[in-house]
């Protein structure tokens, strides 16, 4: 019951004391790794990036990129309760729903997962 009282009042300070560090003071009370989990999520865009990029990747190279961006994400929600392992699951099960990492829903998907998270993340 504690905890209800005291995460509004902390996101509430965000207007004052900025985003990013409230968000992270407020997942600590909770027990959410906040900065841990970004690092995580961005290291797993960092290298999906990487094989698109990468542009002469094969069908074979993009599936495992696209594998191991779902199961690095799948893993971190099960790390990660509450909303932000709702989030990062339903992202993670768009991705694994799709078949080709460069068609324009699957970016769409990519980018309103990061977009969300970075709502955690600052």
């Amino acid at each position: 019951m504690r905890r209800l009282v005291v995460l509004p009042l902390l996101l509430a300070a965000g207007l004052l004391a900025g985003c990013s560090q409230v968000t992270q003071f407020a997942g600590d009370v909770v027990g959410v790794p906040v900065e841990e989990t970004c690092t995580t999520i961005d290291d797993a865009y960092a290298q999906y990036q990487s094989v698109i990029d990468q542009g002469g990747a094969t069908e074979e190279q993009l599936d495992a990129a696209r594998d191991d961006l779902v199961a690095t994400l799948d893993g971190l929600a099960d790390d990660v309760d509450g909303q932000l392992g709702d989030l990062i699951r339903s992202g993670a099960q768009q991705l694994g729903e799709v078949t080709d990492l460069q068609a324009p829903e699957t970016v769409e998907a990519i980018e309103q997962l990061k977009e969300s998270a970075s709502a955690f993340c600052g």
